[in-house]
């Protein structure tokens, strides 16, 4: 119970650490509201699963082992984000349209793709974990696992929060179009930045 008490408490701090995912959450928070933050916040989450069982599988140590692989995963995960930049830019202008709804329903996967495309995550997953699972005793399938829960937790509790206070700070200012139409080159900017730092990350 110590270690889980220590691994919450790690991942709350690093939670709450200025990073690519905490910049997006607010932004997307500042745009779209707080239901859409959410829904990039819970897709982000599940990607957790993702990464967690990669480790529990052996697959994660051996992806890192192989330099293409790793560079292939990051620019899957760049030109993603271009691309959602892109649909930003195409559907600036029309937050009433239809298409639009569409699009901004998506941010669950948005979250998901981001979340297991970023092999950051995967290199920070993989040095975090074996720290607190005891892989040296039996039954470090089960701590890994259940750290991985912890993870998602405290990545909904958190990311959620700032979600909210930045929805709420913010709400009266989505009642003026050139506030809206400012942050759409914020989000565009902010996928185009996030891109650039994924591929210098392994590039």
């Amino acid at each position: 119970m110590t270690a889980y008490f220590s691994f919450f408490m790690t991942s709350v701090l690093l939670a709450l650490t200025p990073g690519p995912d905490v910049l997006l959450v607010v932004t997307i928070a500042a745009k779209e509201g707080f239901k859409k933050s959410l829904q990039l916040t819970l897709g982000l989450a599940s990607g957790v699963v993702f990464h967690t069982s990669l480790i529990i599988l052996g697959v994660s140590a051996a992806i890192i082992t192989y330099p293409h692989a790793m560079k292939l995963v990051a620019a899957f995960g760049a030109v993603y984000l271009l691309y959602l930049a892109w649909l930003t830019w195409q559907h600036r202008q029309d937050a009433i349209d239809s298409s639009v709804q569409e699009i901004s329903g998506s941010y669950y996967w948005r979250g998901v793709i981001m979340n297991i495309s970023n092999p950051k995550v995967l290199l920070f997953f993989l040095a975090l974990f074996p720290q607190f699972a005891q892989l040296d005793e039996p039954g470090y399938h089960w701590r890994i696992a259940i750290l991985g829960l912890i993870f998602i937790a405290v990545t909904i509790m958190v990311f959620g929060g700032l979600a909210y206070l930045t929805a709420k700070s913010t709400q009266s200012f989505m009642q003026n179009p050139r506030f809206k139409k400012g942050m759409d080159y914020v989000t565009i900017g902010v996928f185009m930045l996030l891109a650039g730092l994924l591929l210098f990350s392994v590039f």
